[in-house]
């Protein structure tokens, strides 16, 4: 009965006097559930096709006034629910059919802003790389092999694939942040975006907008400092959901640099200084294959490259490799670092100082970017806050121990 009266009052709003309504869905439902507690399968198919057989009498007889059906399949889904709701033969049939029947009347209540979201807001090109960001997340992973494979074992296919689908969400999650909320909403939400998709492209496109408007160069400093906090918790969840061990270690270094990050960013804010006129940060197509496939190869390279170096010269030569593989991205870094862990190779210390490391050259590749592209005044400030968040990691690794 509730299946039938959450489905038929939505249908009554929307149906008008002479559509089916309440006490129709209530009727079709309660038979639905004699059926359900007699438990004969012949009456349930009996009852089943008569309800379909007056739906659609009811539609032929209506059909100059109808355009579609969705009356029609929601009293066969109220019939079929409500059936299953009244059924002692699964144990989970009644919390199912009252979930689905909340999904199905919220859904038809959202009819017109669907409408408008798929026709109007979403765009084809949007619409399209939503199927291949689906496709990549519950398409491809499942039908990847299980297992490590090559030299040393370094090619983990449902690994790779995994950062790739990380890094792609963040990414993703951002374009449609950016979309749906509006553009330019102020300074701390566009740099938010912009470094939720790339902390270096963030931080070059800011650089260049320095040295185009010099006199909001400490706006832009405050800008680049609120981009690349967001890193710091982009980092740790990264590493949480591949390794709640790795996670836990690096608990207090990842929060020190985001806690001072937000503090710098609070004193920049109260400072009397220029405020950015316009800061559009536009990630572009919210998920393109081509970047998605690269980063995976530049990752399977950097996980080669560790794994190699780490067997043959030890841990020294873990160290240089995660500075190289900072400067692609840091997530490079994690992989390798949570599978030496894993195997007893290194320690989740050591593993700690390689993600440390890989930040800090990730950092040297960012102010290199912004001395080649922006003036002085901005690149030196931009050294400084890395500077500053160097002591402040140190700081806290050095003391973690001791705690």
């Amino acid at each position: 009965m509730l299946v039938g009266f959450l489905i038929g009052a939505e249908r009554e709003a929307a149906g008008g006097e002479h559509h089916p309504g309440l006490r129709d869905f209530l009727m079709v439902t309660l038979a639905a559930g004699v059926c359900g507690l007699l438990e004969n399968p012949w009456l349930d198919a009996a009852g089943l096709i008569s309800v379909t057989a007056v739906f659609v009498v009811f539609h032929y007889e209506d059909r100059h006034n109808r355009t579609g059906i969705t009356t029609e399949l929601a009293a066969i889904a109220a019939f079929v629910l409500a059936l299953l709701a009244a059924s002692r033969q699964f144990t989970f049939g009644l919390p199912l059919a009252i979930g689905a029947s909340i999904v199905i009347a919220v859904s038809l209540e959202a009819r017109a802003r669907l409408h408008t979201l798929l026709r109007e807001t979403i765009t084809e090109p949007e619409f399209d790389a939503t199927l291949a960001f689906v496709a990549v997340v519950l398409v491809i992973y499942p039908l990847l092999p299980a297992g490590a494979f090559g030299p040393y074992s370094f090619f983990s296919p449902r690994q790779v694939w995994m950062f790739v689908i990380l890094i792609s969400s963040i990414s993703y999650l951002g374009y449609f942040l950016e979309k749906f909320l509006g553009e330019e909403k102020g300074l701390i939400y566009a740099s938010i975006l912009g470094g939720l998709a790339s902390t270096t492209a963030v931080t070059l496109n800011f650089s260049a907008m320095a040295k185009e408007r010099p006199e909001e160069t400490f706006g832009l400093w405050r800008a680049f400092v609120i981009a690349n906090t967001v890193q710091f918790p982009r980092t740790a969840l990264i590493v949480a959901l591949v390794s709640p061990d790795l996670a836990l270690a690096m608990t207090l270094p990842l929060s020190a640099m985001m806690l001072s990050g937000v503090v710098l960013e609070e004193v920049l804010r109260r400072w009397p200084h220029k405020y950015v006129t316009e800061l559009k940060m536009k990630p572009g197509n919210p998920f393109r294959l081509l970047p998605a496939l690269q980063f995976g190869a530049l990752f399977t390279a950097v996980v080669f490259v560790t794994k190699v170096a780490t067997a043959r010269l030890g841990t020294d030569a873990f160290y240089a490799t995660s500075l190289l593989g900072g400067l692609v991205d840091v997530a490079t870094v994690i992989a390798p670092a949570v599978d030496l862990v894993g195997s007893h190779r290194i320690s989740p210390g050591v593993a700690e100082v390689a993600v440390l490391l890989a930040l800090a050259s990730n950092a040297v590749l960012k102010i290199v970017l912004a001395a080649l592209t922006g003036p002085a005044a901005f690149t030196l400030r931009v050294a400084a806050t890395f500077s500053f968040w160097a002591a402040i990691g140190t700081a806290t690794w050095w003391i973690a121990p001791k705690i």
